[in-house]
C-alpha cells in the first residue's frame, strides 16, 4: 500500500506492508507531531525538520534517476 499525495520523486509506503524492510534509520518532521507526542524509546535519532544528510540522500536518489518522476500503473497522472 502506498501514498501518492505529490508530484514529488518519492512514494510514502506503509512499512508493516513490506517483508524483509529494512529497519529505520531516522525520524523526520517530528516538529509536526501533536503536542504531547509519544516516541519510542529505540534509539532512532529524531529530527524537528528534514535533516541536511536525508536532503542529500534524496537529492543523489533523484540524481541516480535521472531526474525523473517515476510513473506507477494505475495512477493517474
Amino acid at each position: 500500500m502506498f501514498a501518492d499525495f505529490t508530484k514529488g520523486f518519492w512514494i510514502s509506503i506503509y512499512r508493516g506492508r513490506i517483508t524483509d524492510a529494512p529497519a529505520p534509520s531516522m525520524r523526520v518532521m517530528t516538529g509536526d507531531a501533536p503536542d504531547g507526542a509519544m516516541f519510542p524509546d529505540d534509539g532512532l535519532p529524531r529530527f524537528r525538520s528534514r535533516p541536511v544528510k536525508f536532503l542529500v540522500k534524496l537529492l543523489i536518489t533523484w540524481a541516480a534517476m535521472g531526474f525523473r518522476n517515476p510513473r506507477l500503473a494505475g495512477v493517474p497522472d
